[in-house]
């Protein structure tokens, strides 16, 4: 019925005349058990255990695709002071490149990485479900190890905190302590 919601019927999943989902709609999200970069990634973490990175203080395969690092930034202060949980795996954030170019937006990266630590919400390059950005990416290729991934994610915690007063605010109410003020991390 037009004017109450009524969007027609609806097509059962896998039906070849069933319209494409949206980028955006969770349809489109690959898990990762069933994403085969993930898979590939996921069996590069015994040995970043074995061999970790400076700053990675763990690695284990939690489920098939998925890759939970912990990672300590070194420093005194700022992000340095705790251990920072990073899952890693699934389809990356972001849209397909054929609708960037006609659209807008960013381009999805190439794993979904993300940090499992509400704070991370704070950091730059860092969305408010904790997914790390587009800049997080640079640099790094369509294919990159999770070596490398690893390496990056420290680099993201040794970065600045929060500098502007609208970061300042947000950071005391729901998280900063101690001290007061943030500063950068060294």
């Amino acid at each position: 019925q037009p004017g109450r919601g009524f969007m027609g019927k609806r097509s059962a999943p896998g039906d070849p005349g069933a319209p494409l989902p949206s980028p955006q709609s969770a349809d489109a999200l690959i898990l990762p058990h069933a994403h085969a970069f993930s898979l590939e990634t996921a069996s590069q973490a015994s040995g970043i255990a074995t061999n970790p990175p400076d700053g990675v203080i763990g690695c284990c395969a939690v489920s098939p695709g998925l890759v939970l690092l912990t990672l300590r930034a070194g420093s005194p202060s700022g992000y340095g002071l705790r251990d920072w949980p990073l899952l890693v795996g699934g389809a990356g954030v972001g849209d397909e490149p054929a609708f960037v170019l006609a659209y807008g937006g960013v381009v999805r990266s190439p794993l979904a990485v993300r940090f499992a630590a509400a704070a991370a919400a704070y950091m730059h390059g860092v969305d408010d479900a904790y997914f790390c950005g587009g800049s997080f990416w640079d640099g790094l290729g369509d294919r990159p190890t999770l070596r490398q991934i690893a390496e990056r994610a420290v680099e993201t915690l040794r970065g600045p905190l929060p500098l502007d007063e609208a970061d300042r605010e947000r950071w005391r109410g729901r998280g900063g302590r101690g001290g007061g003020e943030p500063r950068e991390a060294g």
